[in-house]
């Protein structure tokens, strides 16, 4: 037997998703809450991953570059700390590599989803 409570929320879902009393109007009066616009909804569903683009792979290739050159001048690894030219050449060749690779493996996993998606 579900408590007083439980019932009184599935009561209230019910409610709002208007599976009760489909010609109930809200009351009008002041114990009613303002009523907010409505959130904007996203065209993708839930796990759907967004189709790929270049911009979104470049921008997160500059980001990654960006905390590789960080890593690198404020963590030393091995005997001696890179210069700023050779850890800004390190992360250029690192966000010319990961452009392509992240649009490709985006493309790859919005394909695949879609494949799942048409059965």
């Amino acid at each position: 037997m579900a408590t007083k409570k439980q019932q009184r929320r599935r009561y209230q879902r019910a409610q709002g998703r208007g599976r009760l009393y489909d010609d109930h109007e809200p009351k009008s009066g002041s114990d009613e809450k303002p009523q907010r616009s409505a959130p904007r909804r996203s065209t993708r569903t839930r796990g759907e991953p967004p189709q790929p683009t270049w911009r979104r792979s470049v921008r997160r290739a500059a980001l990654f570059a960006a905390g590789l050159f960080v890593f690198t001048q404020f963590i030393p690894i091995g005997s001696t700390r890179p210069t700023p030219a050779a850890a800004a050449l390190q992360a250029a060749a690192f966000f010319v590599f990961l452009t392509p690779f992240g649009f490709l493996m985006d493309g790859f996993l919005y394909n695949r989803w879609l494949k799942r998606q048409r059965g």
